[in-house]
């Protein structure tokens, strides 16, 4: 059982060589429909790439550190893949230069003039900016402290690793074996400081671009929405890569059980969270307001978009994970995780494109090649780290117990 603790995937030279090319494929869609006088079309679509996938590769972190503070021992199993969405986290941070080179089509309020007087310093594009990467910079060092003491545990004294990171599998030093004390203050630290970053990208990015609007329940919404994300995700790789490197001796049919009920949790809370942002603007009778819910619940074409998202998202995981069997069986409970993890995008696009797009909307092929591009950027860094770290937390002592009890839960 050691040795396939230490597993390190393989992956098909093709499967990696179509990643590139998907990448390829998106980047010159984007790069196409900005020089040929539809800017704002590509723009817009990498402006909702970019808040759907931070959201979900900091929400994978998220999840690892809140099994870290809770010490749970059912997801372990699947902790590494938890882990690895934070290799995406330096391209989200090349990504906020990006926003800021576009945000002529992207953040609007620096460009016009702003109604509330109130709003100009504190969206003025040197504050919005600086204090995007102070807090998002201020995360990504504690995730990088993070990954480095969790490989480290796994990979010191070992020869897995070779090149660029051999420095991870030195000999441990002196001073180098409370990894667990390490890893818990981390991820308390990861937790409080990942819920105010990203509620100030959710507050920035999305809700400042309507005028009116605001919510304090914004950054939850958004943040909960990025972790049910990840959750999903994660449910889909597991899934594959079980069927494809043979992990069922370790990743068994339970922890997708508990992921199922995870899910169903989730998907009920995130729907209160939306739901409950409305309520003030009834009971506080502000009309102001109003005009960000109405856009998108009762105009066309968002209001066919809001009861696709509260079906996929919430009534289709909702009415199928109920039975315990819907939980265990693996093809079923991934199917379900894909179609809320598509609900969970469009939420973005309706989130988003009625503040970009005043006057006309319009959704075509570039942002499905523009999304498909950073849906293969995503999975390149995920599968390079998983083929070059090992797939399990094989030294972690609660993965460790839970194997030698034989404890599948």
């Amino acid at each position: 059982m050691s040795q396939d603790l230490n597993k390190i995937l393989v992956f098909p030279k093709k499967f990696t060589l179509f990643l590139y090319f998907g990448i390829s494929i998106g980047l010159l869609s984007f790069i196409y429909y900005a020089i040929s006088g539809h800017a704002d079309l590509a723009w817009s679509a990498f402006h909702v790439n970019f808040l759907f996938w931070a959201g979900v590769s900091h929400g994978g972190i998220l999840f690892a550190a809140a099994m870290r503070i809770t010490q749970s021992s059912w997801g372990r199993p699947m902790m590494r893949i938890f882990e690895s969405f934070g290799s995406f986290i330096p391209i989200v941070f090349i990504f906020i230069i990006f926003l800021y080179i576009g945000g002529e089509y992207t953040l609007p309020y620096m460009t016009k003039d702003y109604v509330y007087t109130q709003k100009v310093f504190w969206l003025g594009e040197g504050f919005v900016f600086g204090r995007t990467f102070l807090m998002i910079g201020g995360l990504h060092i504690l995730i990088y402290f993070y990954l480095y003491n969790s490989l480290r545990q796994d990979l010191a004294g070992s020869t897995l690793t070779q090149g660029f990171f051999s420095f991870l599998s030195k000999p441990l030093l002196e001073n180098e074996n409370n990894f667990d004390s390490k890893l818990y203050k981390l991820s308390i630290a990861i937790a409080f400081i990942y819920a105010l970053s990203m509620s100030f990208i959710a507050f920035d990015f999305i809700m400042s671009l309507d005028t009116h609007f605001y919510s304090t329940l914004f950054g939850i919404y958004y943040f909960m929405a990025s972790v049910l994300a990840a959750l999903m995700l994660t449910v889909i790789i597991s899934s594959m890569l079980t069927l494809k490197f043979n992990l069922q001796k370790v990743i068994t049919e339970m922890q997708f059980y508990d992921c199922g009920k995870l899910m169903f949790g989730l998907s009920v809370f995130w729907l209160y969270s939306m739901y409950s942002q409305f309520l003030p603007i009834w009971y506080g009778n502000m009309p102001e307001e109003t005009g960000f819910v109405g856009l998108r619940v009762f105009e066309d074409p968002y209001k066919t978009f809001i009861w696709a998202i509260l079906t996929c998202v919430f009534v289709i995981p909702f009415v199928s994970l109920i039975p315990r069997t819907t939980k265990l069986v693996k093809p079923i409970i991934a199917a379900i995780a894909s179609v809320s993890f598509l609900g969970l995008f469009l939420e973005k696009i309706w989130l988003v494109y009625p503040s970009l797009m005043h006057d006309h909307f319009h959704i075509g092929l570039e942002i499905i090649l523009v999304t498909f591009g950073f849906l293969c950027l995503f999975l390149l860094c995920v599968t390079k780290f998983l083929s070059i770290f090992p797939v399990y937390v094989a030294k972690d002592k609660y993965l460790i117990k839970k194997l030698e009890s034989g404890d599948q839960h």
